[in-house]
């Protein structure tokens, strides 16, 4: 969550679908960018034609895990390149390490984000905000399945 407050900008992650200002004119709550992006602005024309709004934190949560899981992949390959990042986290990590686990870089090729300029400084103070809310009982978590 962190992460995606720093990849969007909105501390509150009330404004998901934004654009980003700069390079790689990234979008949505993950800023996907190149064929992520190409994906992206096909699943969230046809959520606008169902009705729904791609703006929500529930569409870019379903977008996510589908894009995750592969569902957007175009017949080359995956657009993440699937490197199971989720699934093979290292356990007993803070949120500092678990920030920049998570967030990579496209020079290597790892991680999740893969941002083209990581700011790892500001993704772990937004995963340590993020954190201590959650600590202080000030975020709270849906339950599992919920």
């Amino acid at each position: 969550l962190g992460c995606m407050v720093v990849e969007t900008g909105e501390p509150q992650l009330e404004n998901l679908d934004v654009i980003e200002a700069g390079s790689g004119a990234g979008r949505g709550a993950m800023q996907y960018t190149g064929v992520r992006r190409s994906a992206y602005d096909a699943a969230r024309l046809h959520a606008i034609a169902e009705g729904i709004d791609p703006n929500s934190n529930g569409w870019q949560e379903q977008y996510f895990a589908e894009e995750y899981a592969g569902l957007h992949d175009p017949p080359e390959g995956s657009l993440i390149g699937w490197t199971r990042v989720f699934e093979d986290r290292p356990s007993g990590m803070d949120s500092a390490v678990a920030a920049a686990y998570w967030t990579g870089s496209a020079a290597a090729a790892e991680g999740y984000f893969r941002p083209g300029t990581p700011h790892l400084e500001r993704r772990q103070a937004g995963a340590q905000r993020i954190w201590q809310l959650l600590q202080g009982g000030e975020l709270v978590l849906p339950p599992a399945g919920g």
